[in-house]
């Protein structure tokens, strides 16, 4: 049955709605709306750059180590997509809509 599961299981994330960023420190939590990811497209174990939305100014790295699925009251389908910022340990996500699993 393992097998099973790790051959279902996401390895990345698509989308094509709208994404934003929850930075989250041990003080507080701060979300930056209009945010991109070259190509709209992560993978468990990658590195992405986050620039804020039609510019080239980087705001912060993330290192991708889980996704998560679901699907809005409104019916809309997203995915929060967790890491490690900056070579911190702390973990922020990416928000995005209309997402799907890879």
């Amino acid at each position: 049955m393992s097998a099973c599961s790790d051959a279902s299981q996401n390895k990345g994330a698509s989308w094509k709605g709208a994404l934003n960023f929850m930075h989250v420190t041990k003080d507080s939590m701060q979300m930056t709306y209009s945010v991109d990811v070259m190509g709209q497209k992560v993978f468990l174990d990658g590195y992405y750059e986050i620039t804020l939305k039609n510019t080239d100014e980087v705001i912060f790295r993330l290192a991708v180590d889980e996704l998560e699925f679901g699907i809005r009251d409104d019916g809309v389908p997203f995915c929060r997509i967790w890491g490690e910022v900056d070579e911190t340990s702390i973990k922020s996500y990416l928000y995005a809509l209309d997402c799907i699993a890879l």
